[in-house]
């Protein structure tokens, strides 16, 4: 008994077979032309299925952000604390999605305005999660001054079936990580990534720039419709901005060594915590984005009069 099978692509109504049984139905019955006149649309389908599930696998990216922070507070004592993150996540998810699901993403208004934290952080989630995952890229260490600190790898606990992987952190004496210096980011590498080098230049020190009404016990006193901050011109990029606590809001700097806030975000008492940011690109083998980011700060107290 003869049998003869045709198997079509999903596209064509699913995997469906066709037995012509030679003693039901003779070969010769069918209509050539018709059969025939299947085959070049069952190829074209078979193609076009299999053309974007050979992308998605290739189409992921690899993410690179390190992070050096380190805040003076009269009140809470000096903290500090370097962090980096190897990201991959894969298409159509961009690496902007992969950080906000892991919550390290990292948001300013336009220069020279103002936005409530709640309303930069808000923003409306994709339709689907990210599958993200932290690349174990071996030991991660920053250099600076000739001081090396090496980061520490913590496992990430896998519970949301989302999020799987390896952060790197340390937090550490405030003095090992200077300001107005180059640093170093040492990467031994693995599974993918290849180990790289990359240098950085850090933020001057949030000290230096000064606020109009600041006492000599640090204590800022805002009287008036705003109050000034200056600091040094030194043709750096630094960018400073500027949390007020405990309204919520945070203000983005425009002037080269020059700002002004009004004294309209402040509350009667509260908190300023000045940043001085510093941003260079991370460009190394097998990172398709990267970024090295100094956020250095100070807390200052103010009262609104």
């Amino acid at each position: 008994m003869l049998r003869l099978r045709l198997a079509l692509p999903p596209c064509l109504g699913g995997a469906v077979r066709l037995a012509l049984i030679a003693n039901r139905m003779r070969v010769s019955s069918l209509p050539l032309l018709a059969l025939l006149a299947l085959l070049p649309a069952a190829v074209g389908c078979a193609g076009t299925l299999s053309g974007p599930e050979a992308g998605d696998a290739e189409a992921t990216t690899t993410s690179a952000v390190v992070v050096v922070e380190r805040t003076a507070d009269a009140t809470e004592g000096a903290r500090a604390e370097a962090s980096a993150r190897f990201i991959r996540v894969a298409a159509p998810s961009s690496p902007a999605d992969a950080l906000r699901a892991i919550g390290a993403s990292f948001d300013l208004p336009a220069r020279g305005t103002c936005a409530t934290m709640a309303a930069l952080t808000g923003a409306a989630p994709s339709a689907q999660a990210p599958v993200v995952e932290l690349v174990d890229v071996g030991a991660v260490s920053l250099e600076a001054d000739g001081v090396e600190t090496r980061l520490a790898p913590r496992q990430l606990p896998d519970v949301t079936d989302v999020v799987s992987g390896v952060v790197y952190a340390r937090a550490t004496d405030p003095a090992l990580l200077p300001a107005a210096t180059r640093y170093t980011v040492h990467v031994a590498g693995g599974h993918g990534l290849d180990g790289f080098d990359v240098s950085a230049s850090a933020a001057g020190d949030p000290g230096e720039v000064r606020l109009g009404g600041e006492d000599a016990h640090g204590t800022l006193v805002a009287t008036g419709s705003s109050f000034d901050l200056t600091w040094a011109a030194d043709g750096s990029d630094d960018l400073v901005y500027v949390d007020v606590r405990p309204s919520g809001v945070r203000c983005v700097l425009d002037g080269a060594g020059h700002g002004a806030l009004s004294t309209l975000l402040l509350d009667d008492a509260g908190t300023l915590v000045v940043h001085r940011l510093h941003r260079e690109p991370l460009r190394a083998r097998g990172v398709d984005s990267g970024e090295i980011r100094f956020d250095f700060a100070r807390a200052v107290a103010y009262t609104r009069r």
